[in-house]
């Protein structure tokens, strides 16, 4: 499916927190506090007051444990009304994508004339889950119904008895591989799909590996000359992406030299927040706004599990074509394409042959914060056109079950 815009959509305003690696330096913040930076940092880069907003929506994929509305919850965070309506997104990777557009459909339509749109994730702090419930027979603990549980507060309980008994019957579930990583239909990760595409095309490790060098050479170099800080809310601890040092990524070399989907060649798990101020030319006008972007429209593909890393290539070929169908837009120049895993990165090379593609490295250098990622990509795509002077761009990303996501953007 795909929409684009008759009228103009304007970005007022991107803003992202740095990527922070699992278990590192965003580790002190929930993902609801990290949405909360972002939109926040957005609405100060864009000038605009918390109040104006009429409408967000945020990305998300693991939500256990953070309570009723995260959305709400972030948007709250950032100083805007409690009567804002909002919308959790869980498009898995494509939330924070899927989140900005169905936004933008909204302004569209005349729904509302402000809006913040992101998305964010913390997994590190994504909790494990107790399961599966079982039940006591015959004086042993097998899989059935229940665990035996007594209260211990409002929402918390307590084994009533036999804690170890019970913890040796049961399974303790990490929410962040289960939920983000695992597709159950077929009981495959998606890293096995990952594997067996890089050995469909006949992609070699060294191939591989060279091309992940280059996005952690980029990311690296776009770091230390200060590129990213346009972007950029610092948080404390934070004020800058976490990248795996050189001495890391030497050691993971060593460690796994034959391995497609490493922690050196593909995205690592990450935590992150983004989000973006869209509105209406009537508001832009109104508030004296001075927008960065406009969307011309976006594209999403929903495919078989196994075919997820090609899925972007299909939504930008069916974006373009839509867009070209429409005479809106021109020569697309600039691409950020998610990396997820390094073995895709051929593959964009190929068909998005004469663009600049992830001129400050990619999602292998930076991680995956799921949720925000295609806010963050989206982000740095922006502020990347603006830069260079490029007019016209594409952010792109697949999404594990199956699927692709494109947004078109024309930088102002």
């Amino acid at each position: 499916m795909h929409n684009v815009y008759r009228q103009d959509i304007f970005v007022v305003s991107a803003a992202r927190t740095a990527v922070g690696r699992f278990e590192g330096i965003l580790a002190p913040y929930q993902a609801i506090d990290l949405g909360a930076a972002a939109i926040k940092a957005a609405l100060e880069q864009g000038g605009v007051d918390p109040a104006a907003v009429e409408l967000g929506a945020m990305g998300i994929v693991v939500s256990p444990g953070l309570g009723m509305a995260p959305a709400k919850a972030a948007l709250m965070g950032a100083g805007c009304p409690l009567t804002v309506p909002n919308h959790t997104v869980e498009t898995v990777c494509g939330s924070g994508m899927d989140a900005i557009a169905i936004t933008a459909d909204a302004l569209a339509l005349g729904v509302a004339n402000l809006a913040v749109a992101g998305g964010m994730e913390s997994r590190t702090n994504a909790p494990y889950l107790l399961g599966p419930r079982f039940i006591r027979r015959s004086g042993d603990y097998e899989r059935g119904e229940r665990l035996r549980m007594k209260r211990a507060g409002a929402y918390r309980f307590a084994l009533e008895e036999d804690a170890a008994g019970q913890l040796t019957a049961t399974e303790i579930v990490d929410a962040t591989s289960y939920d983000g990583l695992f597709w159950p239909a077929e009981r495959k990760f998606m890293r096995e799909y990952a594997l067996a595409y890089a050995k469909a095309r006949g992609y070699s490790v060294d191939q591989v590996n060279e091309l992940a060098g280059d996005s952690h050479r980029k990311a690296a170099q776009a770091t230390a000359g200060g590129l990213f800080k346009p972007e950029l809310t610092p948080l404390a601890g934070a004020e800058a992406d976490q990248l795996m040092t050189p001495e890391a990524q030497q050691a993971e070399l060593e460690r796994n030299p034959d391995d497609l989907a490493s922690a050196y060649n593909a995205s690592s798990p990450a935590d992150g927040g983004a989000a973006l101020v869209l509105a209406t030319p009537a508001t832009v006008s109104r508030l004296g706004l001075r927008p960065l972007a406009r969307l011309l429209g976006y594209a999403r593909v929903d495919v078989p599990a196994a075919d997820f890393l090609v899925a972007p290539i299909q939504a930008v070929a069916e974006l373009r074509e839509a867009l070209a169908a429409a005479g809106t837009g021109g020569e697309v120049t600039i691409i950020e394409a998610n990396e997820a895993f390094g073995v895709q990165i051929p593959t964009f090379l190929e068909h998005f042959a004469g663009m600049a593609l992830n001129v400050h490295g990619g999602a292998v250098a930076l991680g995956h914060p799921l949720g925000a990622a295609g806010a963050r990509i989206t982000t740095t795509l922006i502020h990347a056109m603006r830069r260079y002077g490029h007019r016209y761009g594409i952010a792109t990303l697949c999404y594990g079950g199956g699927g692709g996501y494109a947004l078109a953007v024309e930088a102002l």
